[in-house]
């Protein structure tokens, strides 16, 4: 019993975590899905949420200056068309009983420039982190 479980304890520990996804290999957020910011900017913001099983039931709802821009479900991608200047993103879920708090963190974007973030779930707790996938 304790080979059992000692065999089984690394599968547990890689499990309380996300997988980063590429853009490329990320599917696109439905339309039905994403609520604003999709005119075209000449600077542009792309968020991927990261793949995997942990907290695949949770919605994630992504905020732009406080209104909501998109749901993410696990392994999707979203481009928002942003004017350049600073921005609030915010970062909340959506479950069958209700909403989380929301985490906030500024950006602030130069012409023509495009930002990347990355949602992803570390120990029961989730993250909105630049990144380079």
């Amino acid at each position: 019993m304790k080979a059992l479980l000692c065999s089984l304890l690394p599968l547990f520990i890689v499990g309380c975590s996300t997988s980063p996804v590429s853009v490329d290999q990320a599917s696109p957020v439905s339309a039905s899905r994403v609520f604003a910011f999709q005119e075209k900017k000449d600077s542009q913001l792309v968020v991927t949420r990261d793949g995997g099983i942990v907290g695949s039931e949770l919605r994630f709802i992504l905020h732009i200056d406080g209104k909501p821009a998109a749901e993410f479900h696990p392994g999707e991608v979203a481009k928002f068309g942003l004017a350049p200047g600073k921005h609030v993103l915010g970062l909340g879920t959506w479950v069958l009983f209700g909403k989380s708090d929301i985490i906030e963190s500024e950006i602030d974007i130069k012409p023509g420039e495009t930002v990347r973030r990355r949602i992803s779930i570390r120990s029961g707790d989730y993250y909105l982190t630049p990144t380079a996938y």
